[in-house]
């Protein structure tokens, strides 16, 4: 099994530049999401291989989380979870390749998150190409190592869950 790890460090004076504005902007967002508690829809994936899950570090948050982002009005959640994919980290999945492992509604970062996370199985990982300006590292990592460390409400709620469902089967 492959264990790739990349960390994108600060290459460029105009990526340090992108991830300051990053950093700035979520803090922006949060104040306006105290503020108003707006509600937002998200589409998440938890990409496996083996027993690994790959999380990213971004930027403008501390901790590990899963590729995704916000649902566009456009789109499904399943367009949006595999465009951001494509976008965080260059993995590029086919249409109808993701199955619904999660959703619910969690309160974060003072907004309700109406949140789907989609899951992936891979046989290895292949290479990826984080940006270097919101994302900065992409590895893949025991699951048990993310809900040790803070994390989204929903990526800890799908974890616990799924690894009482693997125990169950075990």
């Amino acid at each position: 099994m492959n264990n790739k790890s990349i960390w994108v460090g600060p290459h460029r004076p105009r990526d340090r530049a992108f991830r300051a504005g990053y950093w700035l902007a979520f803090r922006a967002l949060r104040i306006w999401w105290f503020v108003a508690r707006p509600r937002h829809r998200g589409a998440l994936v938890a990409v496996w291989v083996g027993d690994r899950v790959l999380v990213l570090r971004q930027s403008y948050r501390v901790h590990l989380n899963l590729p995704g982002g916000g649902v566009a009005p456009d789109e499904t959640p399943e367009q949006a979870a595999r465009r951001e994919l494509r976008e965080e980290v260059g993995l590029d999945l086919p249409a109808g390749s993701l199955r619904v492992a999660w959703q619910g509604v969690s309160f974060w970062d003072w907004r309700l998150d109406d949140v789907t996370i989609f899951e992936a199985h891979l046989d290895d990982m292949p290479d990826l190409s984080p940006d270097g300006r919101e994302v900065i590292e992409a590895r893949l990592i025991n699951p048990l190592a993310v809900l040790a460390g803070p994390q989204a409400p929903f990526v800890e709620k799908y974890l616990l869950q799924r690894l009482a469902q693997a125990a169950g089967s075990a």
